[in-house]
């Protein structure tokens, strides 16, 4: 599956937001109570915010996971599954 091509690209577990592109996630994302496991490479290209927030936060000498808290996002882990979306090119209707 090509990341983004499909609207079931993500699937929620509780309160955990999972991408099913097959591969492992290497960014973990909090935003209030929900949890995002991505890919940094979506989110980099289509996201100059999340872009810096990635890199002042994590570091890749440890080979650790990049884990970022976002607790002060606008509109919570609802609002953030849009951003998530349109980060992997999930084609998604906004209307009014």
């Amino acid at each position: 599956m090509k990341l983004g091509s499909k609207s079931e690209a993500f699937h929620r577990d509780g309160r955990t937001w999972f991408c099913t592109s097959g591969l492992p996630s290497d960014v973990t994302i909090e935003v209030g109570e929900m949890t995002f496991h991505l890919h940094k490479f979506p989110l980099l290209s289509r996201s100059g915010l999340l872009e810096n927030l990635i890199e002042e936060s994590c570091s890749e000498l440890d080979g650790s996971i990049c884990l970022l808290k976002l607790h002060e996002v606008r509109g919570g882990g609802k609002a953030f599954v849009l951003v998530t979306k349109f980060c992997y090119g999930v084609k998604m209707e906004i209307t009014a």
